[in-house]
């Protein structure tokens, strides 16, 4: 079964490059967000709903792109067994986003050492992973940023609860999204396991191995039962 990954608010496929390392032998499928045209999340959904192919696979959504796969799940993807939800929400994160928005971003300040390790990253993130996510944000396009927060700051509840099974990786010391908000999850969904996990909202890339452990024991319990027979 494959493993379709949809990165969080940088877009990209290089955050995930710790975590496609620790899932080697899985079938996995990054997915970049699209950086032309409108960035909510119906409009993201429409644009890759066709590139998910039809064989069986879970669906992960980190962060940003947790809602863009709930989005996903509510059209019946051929082949959609599951979801993951990596440090994501599926309301509002966090309150101050309304206003950040509008805000300039100096990639100075943002990419400044201590501000990463403080809201993003953990004090115990190494030096390599720190500058993996410097880069990262050093490429961003602040007008892309800014209809991406845009899209989490008018983020509206859930109206329908999402029936597929579903995986919570939640870090416990996460600063960008508030711990009312990642347990509100289980009120969307009905089948779903929280993962408490010792970590920062950047826990996929400091804690890669434990995030893959999770992610293949609960690929391992929906596996497609022909699948399970060969």
């Amino acid at each position: 079964m494959r493993l379709v990954l949809l990165p969080g608010l940088n877009g990209s496929s290089h955050l995930f490059m710790p975590l496609l390392d620790a899932l080697q032998g899985i079938d996995c499928q990054v997915l970049p967000l699209p950086e032309q045209g409108p960035q909510d999340y119906d409009s993201l959904a429409d644009r890759l709903i066709h590139e998910l192919g039809h064989t069986p696979f879970m669906l992960l959504g980190e962060s940003f792109s947790g809602p863009l796969a709930y989005c996903l799940a509510l059209r019946n993807p051929e082949g959609l067994r599951g979801l993951v939800f990596a440090a994501s929400f599926l309301t509002s994160p966090f309150a101050p986003l309304a206003l950040l928005r509008h805000l300039p971003i100096p990639l100075a300040l943002a990419t400044r050492p201590w501000i990463l390790r403080t809201l993003c990253l953990g004090h115990q993130a190494s030096d390599a992973e720190l500058r993996l996510v410097q880069g990262e944000i050093r490429r961003l396009d602040q007008s892309l940023v800014r209809a991406r927060l845009a899209s989490l700051a008018t983020l509206h509840a859930p109206q329908q609860h999402l029936a597929l099974p579903a995986l919570h990786l939640w870090p416990q010391q996460d600063r960008l999204v508030t711990a009312k908000t990642a347990k509100r999850l289980t009120d969307y969904c009905n089948d779903l396991r929280q993962v408490r996990l010792e970590g920062p909202h950047f826990v996929l890339q400091t804690q890669p191995r434990t995030c893959a452990a999770a992610i293949r024991s609960f690929m391992a319990e929906h596996e497609p039962e022909n699948a399970r027979q060969d």
